[in-house]
């Protein structure tokens, strides 16, 4: 999860993607950064997922990560595609952990 948390935040800093701004309607949460692709968050959930896929049931570990990543669109701190570029990141260093 530290490997996949440190590759989606130097991927942050690549790319330098602002987070979403809608006007008069603020963020329900604070960030430490304003860069928002790929979402760590996702990165790291996907990351324990498919790391631990093979010791534990697969479908909670997978819907655990789904909901930690859709809950940064409701929050209004990430793109959709922020979402599925930190779960592809995290599925694919969850690969390298097995």
């Amino acid at each position: 999860m530290a490997v996949a948390y440190g590759c989606s935040t130097s991927i942050k800093l690549l790319i330098g993607r602002q987070r979403p701004a809608v006007e008069d309607l603020p963020h329900l949460m604070a960030t430490p950064t304003g860069l928002s692709f790929p979402s760590s968050h996702a990165s790291s959930s996907f990351a324990a997922a498919r790391a631990y896929g093979g010791l534990l049931p697969t479908l909670p570990l997978y819907a655990a990560a789904l909901a930690m990543s859709l809950s940064r669109v409701y929050l209004g701190v990430h793109y959709p595609s922020d979402i599925a570029a930190g779960a592809g990141v995290g599925a694919a260093i969850g690969s390298l952990g097995r």
